[in-house]
Order: structure tokens, then C-alpha cells, then sequence
């Protein structure tokens, strides 16, 4: 089967292509990244921040996303010469060249619109890091720890048009939110059992068994990146965004 992976360059994406890197096999792979998440913005200093540590951590010497690639048997992608936007003509016919018959997303920071949606015969699937609909948007782990929930979740699901996180959901993993430690670890910590999810589903369109759906019901609600005020009340209540203490427990995620 040919599969389109489209990531962003973070952290948690790294991750994740780590994983798929060992848990899919058999398949013809081609990979995009994108460079941010939603459009130019000024993001509080705080998450400027946390962009500098999760930039030290990829450039400390662990394999790049280029080698990542390689090891998926296919050559890293972008859309800089399309001045970052996917749905141009020049865009679609990127993808279009790879003849998808998948396409998954996990953190990718374009959105989708529908003459892309349409090209995969199975399907366009997505990994969100949040419990859906109730933790629709982004850094769903932030707001879960801002709510005082007792387990953060990951959500597999269709991406059916370009509404954000509303496709019918294939399968959800969960684990228990951890008070002590930071966003950033217990963020990460869902990666595992999600892209053991994505490896499922994987399997069961190679093998033509029926994927499964569950309809998200109408209410939930969309949380876009946290502002000052949130941070603030965030730290008051003794957490953290991120902790160089964690970096060795971060790195033995690799592991799994």
C-alpha cells in the first residue's frame, strides 16, 4: 500500500515517526512535514520557549526527520516552494505524484481541503492528541492538566473535509495524567499507544477487513493556543510546560 505521512517538525511528531518507522512495514512510504501549526502568529513567550527546548532535543544529536525518512525508504518533503500552503495546484500535485491509497497525519500544521481528502482510496486518518470532541484544536494535553482531568487521550480518526477534528473516530488510547511532571511528558507519553492504533488500522485496510467508526456527537469544543492569562493560571497551579530534569525520560520514550 502506498501511504503519505504528513507531520510537523516538533517533538511529539518525532516520536511518532520513530515508532511507525519500526511498528509499519510492507508498505511504500512518502513523507511531508510541515513547519508550524496554523498561521503566522505571536505565540507567548512562554511557548516560544518551549519551541527552543523541543529544538534542542532534535538537533542533539537523535536521527533527523531526513533520516527518519530513509529508513521509511523515502526522501523527506516539504512545501516551501509552494510558500507553505498544501491546497495549491502546485501542492496537490506533490501529493498526487505519490499516488496515495492512505494518507496520516499526525500534528500536521495545513489543513486539508477536499480535492486532497478525495485522492487516497481509503482515506485520509488523523492522530489527534486529545480526547474528541471534548479537546478539539491544539495542545489538548495543556487543557486537560488546566481542567484537572485524571488521564489524557489520543483520538484516531477520519478526516472527512476541512473542519478541524470532526471526522468519525476509529479509536482512542488512553493514559493517566500525571500531576508532577510537565505538558511536554505527558503530551509524549500518548504516542506509543496511539501509533499502535494507526499501525491497527493500517493492518486492517491491508488485510480489507472493515475499519470500524464511531460518529462524533455534535457538542465539544475547539481550544486554540493557550494565552498569557492561561499560562499564568497554568504555572499557578504548579505545572510546568516542560522540565530539562525530563530529557532522559524523553529520550528512554524512544525505546519503547
Amino acid at each position: 500500500m502506498n501511504i503519505t505521512l504528513l507531520i510537523n517538525r516538533d517533538l511529539a511528531s518525532h516520536l511518532a515517526l520513530s515508532y511507525l518507522s519500526r511498528m509499519l512495514r510492507g508498505h511504500n512510504f512518502s513523507l511531508f512535514i510541515s513547519e508550524r501549526v496554523g498561521p503566522v502568529q505571536e505565540l507567548p513567550s512562554d511557548l516560544l520557549e518551549l519551541a527552543i527546548f523541543e529544538r534542542e532535543l532534535l538537533d542533539d544529536g537523535r536521527p533527523t526527520f531526513a533520516q527518519l525518512a530513509e529508513q521509511l525508504g523515502c526522501q523527506l518533503q516539504d512545501f516551501a516552494d509552494c510558500d507553505d500552503q498544501i491546497n495549491t495546484p502546485k501542492g496537490l500535485k506533490k501529493i498526487t505524484l505519490c499516488e496515495p491509497d492512505l494518507i496520516v497525519c499526525i500534528r500536521f500544521g495545513l489543513i486539508l481541503q477536499q480535492p486532497i481528502i478525495d485522492l487516497p482510496k481509503y482515506g485520509v486518518i488523523n492522530l489527534h492528541s486529545g480526547s474528541l470532541p471534548f479537546y478539539r484544536g491544539v495542545m489538548a494535553t495543556f487543557y486537560a492538566m488546566l481542567n484537572e482531568d485524571t488521564e489524557v487521550c489520543s483520538t484516531l480518526h477520519y478526516i472527512d473535509d476541512f473542519r478541524i477534528d470532526n471526522g468519525a473516530v476509529i479509536d482512542t488510547a488512553s493514559v493517566l495524567l500525571k500531576p508532577s511532571v510537565s505538558y511536554t511528558l505527558n503530551s509524549l507519553h500518548l504516542y506509543h499507544s496511539g501509533c499502535e492504533n494507526i499501525t491497527s488500522a493500517v493492518n486492517n485496510i491491508g488485510y480489507g477487513r472493515q475499519i470500524e467508526q464511531t460518529v462524533q456527537v455534535k457538542y465539544g469544543r475547539y481550544y486554540s493556543f493557550p494565552t498569557e492569562h492561561k499560562l499564568s493560571q497554568f504555572h499557578l497551579m504548579g505545572y510546568r510546560l516542560f522540565k530539562r530534569s525530563e530529557i532522559d525520560i524523553i529520550n528512554k520514550l524512544y525505546d519503547q
